[in-house]
């Protein structure tokens, strides 16, 4: 029987370990991470535990801030600008990969939409944490990646609306398929709605000494950390009230705070507050995420010996369209560099947590997919995802030197 402490215990030795291995071998963190938490989870040290998910699911919030925190929002804007093409390329171009792969393999229709839908959503928080243990957080391509994978997040939500909804219906209607166009209003209302409330809060409220920045300096600033919770932790509230990730909302948390609004007196603690939220998000809690999504992982061997195929030839298709399409999307929309164009499609390679949830409602809900396309996709997911920090590293020197 597993306690929480015993959890805890695993968790926090497991992300030093990490850290240890990381630096020894010259690669970055985030891949021992999901490797470690792969190795736990086959050996049933790490089972499913809704205490433990929370706490990676706070820890990505807090990566995601830090993030954010660490942007500068007109910055941000001038990259948005940009980033559409990149977005709007590099989610067709994997879906494509998807869902033809499966047709490929003989399966249906209803199959190779969901083949589809998972390979869609870029992991932003995998790529931004890989990119910052590397120092090239800084650089045109990571704004690019980060707003780029904003925009592809979002477009994936409308995706999942749309799709979702003739996936369970040709699940359960013999093969008919409908779109249900009041969800998909919905969904887009609630994109208005979201970018309209980070808009209001960061012009109008944020700014303002007797608005939310009162929290930042009151009593000298003492209090600042915890004015910033409350303001990462209100923006993850409506973020997923209105059907986004929190991670998400907390990325615009930070993103819309500027160092002015911690000066009191003569001093100003946005340095400290950075220094804290950075320990908190990459050394204590956010690397719990990514154990949990390596952990994930299990090892079937009779199963993988029919899935090594299919999982190879998935993979190679989205790692090459993923790359090759976001690539060209940078440098023919987005007036990126050729450097710059290929840093962005290695970094959109990564899947989000998306993928998890379309596998999750097609196989352990509603038992769309068969037991192989699971593992294919779960393997694949895995792969990517494992590639990032691989590809990201290998494509260091050569960034650099160019």
């Amino acid at each position: 029987m597993h306690y929480i402490w015993t959890e805890m215990f695993i968790l926090f030795l497991t992300v030093f370990i990490a850290k240890i291995l990381a630096k020894k071998t010259n690669t970055v963190d985030v891949l021992w991470y999901i490797i470690l938490g792969a190795f736990l989870g086959n050996l049933g040290l790490l089972p499913e535990d809704e205490r433990i998910e929370f706490l990676g699911e706070i820890g990505i919030i807090l990566v995601m801030f830090a993030l954010g925190f660490e942007e500068n929002l007109s910055e941000f804007i001038k990259g948005l600008k940009k980033a559409w093409g990149i977005a709007v390329i590099g989610a067709i171009f994997p879906f494509l990969a998807g869902y033809f792969t499966a047709k490929l393999f003989g399966y249906s229709t209803t199959s190779a939409l969901i083949w589809g839908l998972t390979m869609t959503a870029t992991a932003v928080s995998l790529t931004m944490v890989s990119l910052k243990s590397l120092g090239l957080e800084k650089t045109p391509a990571a704004m690019g990646i980060m707003t780029s994978a904003v925009v592809d997040d979002v477009l994936s939500l409308i995706g999942l609306a749309v799709l979702l909804p003739i996936i369970l219906n040709s699940g359960s209607s013999g093969g008919e398929l409908t779109i249900d166009f009041e969800k998909l209003l919905y969904t887009i209302f609630d994109v208005l709605a979201f970018f309209g409330f980070v808009y209001l809060v960061g012009k109008f409220i944020v700014p303002h000494k007797k608005g939310i920045r009162y929290l930042f300096i009151v009593d000298n600033g003492n209090y600042a950390v915890l004015g910033v919770f409350i303001l990462v932790f209100m923006f993850g509230d409506v973020a997923h009230i209105l059907g986004f990730h929190p991670a998400i909302g907390a990325y615009f948390a930070g993103l819309i705070l500027k160092a002015e609004y911690f000066e009191v007196g003569n001093q100003n603690r946005a340095k400290e507050i950075e220094k804290i939220t950075d320990t908190m998000a990459y050394t204590v809690f956010g690397p719990v995420f990514f154990i949990l999504l390596g952990s994930k992982i299990l090892f079937e061997l009779s199963v993988i010996k029919d899935v090594i195929f299919s999982t190879l030839v998935l993979f190679l298709s989205v790692l090459v369209l993923q790359v090759l399409s976001a690539a060209s999307a940078a440098k023919y929309t987005g007036g990126y560099s050729n450097k710059d164009s290929f840093l962005i499609g290695l970094g959109m390679l990564g899947r989000s947590e998306l993928a998890f949830i379309v596998i999750n409602i097609a196989y352990v809900q509603n038992h769309l997919i068969s037991k192989e396309e699971f593992y294919t996709l779960m393997f694949t997911t895995f792969l990517l995802n494992i590639s990032v920090p691989l590809l990201l590293k290998w494509f260091k020197p050569i960034y650099e030197r160019e």
